[in-house]
């Protein structure tokens, strides 16, 4: 009882408090950063509660430590800027202003918009309250959108953590994956990491660093120490300025927390991550020399185009590390083939979860406009991506906290888009699936397979840590609802967009509307280069895993070349940094210098999470909307 209270009660803490620092006073990230690989990788709330266990040790044992961690890891993030500052937004904007105007080109596809879905109807209370703020939260009018959408985030959890439950044994006890970025919560859990010196002063670099610049926020005669150098500033002349675009930029961070992270990982994907995003430099360059750095294909991405297809000109990064993606999913399926069959039988609690939550996101899915074969085939990618997005995390420690890809891109892709293509209530069903490519549930898998690890090395019983997950989803999405809702609908979306901290959360409600409007009026035929470009990432992700299995020291692995392509302009300077240093400490210091040095590494990542709390204290204390310091 005492274990549940405290992630209840903390996790309701973490929504109050994260809602104030986030979107209102515009300070750091405390509860996800959304779908954004390189953003808030370790959660504040999470870390700081096993901190304090740690250092009050008669409090909980390591048992209830890691089902705490659990519980919180899940909860934490659905309550702000990981879900609800980039979920709630999305149900009421196309029906407030010029989205809603009867003759403006959304106003068709409004139509088709189950009721069900969303609260009320075009320029109705709950979306101009939701705006422009002074009115209180219309719950009469969202009770059975919050209900639905509960019933699917619960549907998708059950289903998620099924099929992880199939994979334990192969992930778990036949490969063993290493979990680096575990390092962080069972160094919490099994205590003594305090009385570390290395700890200490690690957590100097992120204290420094973090202190001195937000000083400088608040009191700019501070001087500000850099943390990053654009290269572009370097690149001004042809053809070297064609390596450094506006939308793969080519900057140089360095980041406390991402550089312990990549010391966690195994070299050959750090070094893998770093390596494969400067070659996307040179792609850049063989594209300017060809004459193709402005070719964008036939596909009409919209406004959503960050998250679909960034850049989305030649050679297609994003396409490539797509295809690579879904190819690592289609392997890990395939190498726990066996593993899968022998768990399956209809006696088994976990194939009756999968097959029911199947059936009714199935279910779901068709209600909300995408027709029967599309739906099934959309939540066949969905899995496989989150399976995908779980491997790299789990396996090579990269910093994934979210899924990053829309459900309707390789269908419009592959078949083409505008009227007549498909049916205006598709369209709208692919748009609102977003919600899978714009917050943290993808992650789901992820931190189930994270919890059942932790119970694994902590000796806390795997259903405890079940129970613990899933009291903290329905903590999590209760008062993610409760003062998420109370915020927008106190301030207003406008106010937090222009004046609080709600800039890009608050627009991505935008993004489901362009979504379904581009789509469905832009005419474009399929496009076969994307195609090609899917294809040709994933035969490249073939090709290294094929040279890591036959030749023992090939260097390069499949992992980073997915997220070095496709996300390493995100925090490719903070890996270089990291491998350089586990490289340099295992080269000539072998195995027992690397778990001395740990420690270091381990303390930079603290570092940066008390310097978020810090900083969001200072939020609250200033009260000054938008004037926090976002790390």
């Amino acid at each position: 009882m005492r274990l549940a209270l405290l992630i209840v009660g903390l996790t309701a803490g973490a929504a109050w408090l994260a809602q104030r620092v986030e979107l209102v006073y515009n300070g750091p990230y405390l509860a996800g950063a959304g779908s954004n690989p390189g953003g808030q990788v370790f959660l504040a709330v999470p870390l700081a509660a096993l901190a304090a266990a740690a250092l009050f040790r008669g409090l909980l044992g390591p048992g209830d430590r890691a089902v705490l961690y659990a519980g919180l890891a899940v909860g934490a993030s659905v309550t702000a800027s990981g879900m609800m500052h980039r979920f709630l937004p999305a149900l009421v904007t196309g029906f407030y202003g010029g989205f809603a105007r009867p003759d403006g080109p959304y106003h068709r596809f409004l139509q088709v918009v189950p009721g069900w879905l969303v609260p009320g109807g075009p320029n109705e209370a709950p979306a101009v309250g939701a705006f422009e703020g002074g009115a209180a939260v219309p719950w009469g009018a969202w009770l059975l959108p919050l209900l639905a959408w509960t019933a699917f985030f619960g549907a998708f959890f059950l289903t998620s953590f099924c099929l992880v439950w199939l994979l334990r044994r192969r992930w778990l006890e036949t490969e063993r994956l290493g979990f680096p970025l575990l390092e962080m919560p069972r160094a919490l859990i099994e205590g003594g990491l305090f009385r570390r010196r290395p700890f200490w002063w690690g957590m100097l670099v992120p204290v420094v660093l973090l202190g001195v610049n937000g000083l400088h926020h608040y009191a700019p005669d501070v001087p500000e120490i850099p943390a990053g150098v654009n290269l572009a500033n370097f690149l001004l002349d042809d053809p070297w300025k064609a390596m450094a675009t506006f939308e793969s930029p080519f900057w140089f961070d360095f980041d406390p927390l991402l550089v312990g992270v990549a010391f966690l990982m195994p070299v050959e994907v750090s070094f893998s991550t770093w390596v494969f995003y400067l070659l996307t430099r040179a792609q850049l360059l063989v594209g300017h020399f060809l004459g193709r750095s402005e070719y964008r294909g036939d596909f009409i991405p919209g406004h959503g185009s960050p998250w679909l297809d960034w850049p989305a000109h030649f050679p297609f990064f994003m396409n490539q590390a797509r295809g690579g993606l879904l190819l690592l999913g289609i392997m890990s399926l395939w190498a726990a083939r066996r593993s899968l069959g022998a768990a399956w039988s209809w006696r088994s609690p976990a194939v009756w979860g999968l097959a029911g939550g199947l059936v009714f996101l199935w279910g779901w899915t068709t209600a909300l406009g995408v027709p029967a074969v599309m739906g099934a085939a959309a939540l066949g990618l969905i899995l496989l991506v989150c399976v995908a997005f779980a491997r790299l995390r789990a396996d090579g420690g990269l910093p994934v906290t979210g899924t990053p890809m829309l459900a309707g891109y390789l269908f419009f892709v592959a078949a083409g888009t505008g009227a007549g293509r498909f049916a205006d209530s598709t369209y709208v069903g692919f748009a609102f699936l977003a919600v899978f490519g714009f917050t943290m549930i993808g992650l789901w898998p992820a931190l189930q397979l994270e919890g059942l690890k932790l119970a694994e090395t902590s000796g806390a019983s795997p259903r405890r840590l079940v129970w613990g997950m899933a009291l903290g989803l329905l903590a999590g999405l209760g008062a993610g609802y409760l003062f998420a809702l109370e915020t927008i609908y106190d301030h207003g979306l406008f106010a937090l967009q222009e004046q609080g901290g709600a800039r890009a959360e608050a627009r991505i409600g935008r993004y489901y509307n362009y979504l379904f409007k581009d789509a469905g009026t832009v005419t474009g035929p399929t496009d076969w280069v994307r195609l090609t470009f899917h294809a040709a990432g994933a035969a490249f992700t073939g090709f290294l895993a094929f040279m890591r299995q036959h030749f023992l020291r090939w260097p390069l692995h499949p992992m980073g070349f997915v997220f070095g392509t496709g996300f390493g302009w995100l925090v490719w300077g903070s890996v270089l940094c990291g491998w350089l240093c586990k490289w340099l400490a295992v080269r000539y210091g072998g195995a027992r210098t690397y778990r001395r040095v740990l420690p270091f590494f381990l303390g930079m990542i603290f570092g940066e999470v008390c310097m978020r709390l810090l900083w969001a204290a200072v939020a609250l204390w200033q009260g000054g909307m938008g004037e926090g310091y976002r790390i």
